[in-house]
């Protein structure tokens, strides 16, 4: 699940503040966006897989049960045993596809110096995400140019802080 924040974004000096991070003007080269999907398709082609595993599993231990050696009341129970993990199993299997399912796309604005291409926010807004390309397009182009704006800033994933060879914290979970 992602983790939401809400942070500022400015342009102030000629220096661009995205949070607690600085970007003097100069240095960037490049601003864009990037959409971010969730694998939807590759959710519900493993949700089927598994589905289909479980379905397969289960029905080879029902029959073993029922045919095998054990009395009626031992199989009843085994089967009845399967059921409740099959449905247990198949709560976590559509609850994992529901989130998949419901999970926004996301849009990430990264800013690319003269080294490497840097994720600076990533938003559900498009238009937002966007606006800020111009913005900071136009303030490298006009040294009078400020602004400053709130956005809602989703961290996907770890946060990995590697800057330089001092003080590293390294990978960081949400």
């Amino acid at each position: 699940m992602a983790k939401r924040e809400v942070i500022d974004v400015r342009v102030s000096r000629r220096i661009l503040w995205v949070g607690a991070e600085a970007y003097p003007l100069h240095n960037i080269a490049r601003a864009t966006t990037v959409r971010i999907r969730p694998r939807r398709t590759v959710a519900l082609g493993q949700f089927f897989g598994y589905a289909l595993v479980l379905a397969i599993v289960s029905g080879v231990i029902v029959s073993a049960a029922s045919h095998g050696e054990l009395n009626n009341a031992d199989a009843g129970t085994v089967s009845d045993l399967v059921l409740l993990l099959d449905c247990a199993l198949g709560f976590v299997l559509v609850a994992r596809l529901v989130s998949v399912l419901v999970t926004p796309v996301y849009h990430a604005l990264v800013i690319e110096t003269a080294g490497t291409p840097y994720t600076a926010l990533v938003s559900t807004d498009k238009a937002l995400v966007s606006r800020l390309v111009f913005q900071i397009m136009d303030a490298i182009d006009n040294p009078e140019a400020e602004f400053q704006i709130q956005v809602e800033n989703y961290h996907i994933g770890d946060k990995i802080n590697m800057v330089g060879g001092n003080n590293n914290v390294g990978k960081q979970g949400n």
